[in-house]
């Protein structure tokens, strides 16, 4: 983002009409703290980077741990992405993580697949 002020402003007039912002991949590029502070988010969007294997490595639970209670802190929610295991889902479930996405709920699929996935028959 190159116009922080207008970001923030896009999104502030966005949410008047019931549209939510997530702050997509935070940890990695160029989703920092300042973005937090600067832009009207509702949800943070763990960055898969952080997420795969923390079944089995301390420091990213830690560092998942302290997202999920920073997006909380903020009024936000807290989105793992890339959840590929029933392991880690079990730790982001323990750490409180709110949602979750990844090849463990479904891989990627056609629209009609999909519409029969979540039982909708249109």
């Amino acid at each position: 983002l190159s116009n922080i002020e207008l970001a923030h402003d896009v999104g502030t007039q966005l949410r008047i009409y019931g549209i939510e912002l997530s702050i997509d991949d935070f940890g990695t590029g160029y989703s920092s703290l300042a973005r937090l502070r600067d832009l009207p988010f509702k949800e943070i969007k763990i960055d898969r980077s952080f997420v795969k294997g923390i079944a089995e490595d301390s420091v990213k639970a830690a560092m998942c741990r302290l997202v999920v209670e920073l997006a909380h802190a903020l009024d936000a929610k807290a989105v793992a992405e890339g959840v590929e295991t029933a392991e880690d889902m079990g730790v982001l479930q323990q750490i409180g993580c709110d949602l979750a996405q990844g090849y463990l709920m479904a891989r990627p699929m056609p629209k009609a697949q999909f519409a029969r996935f979540v039982g909708d028959s249109a």
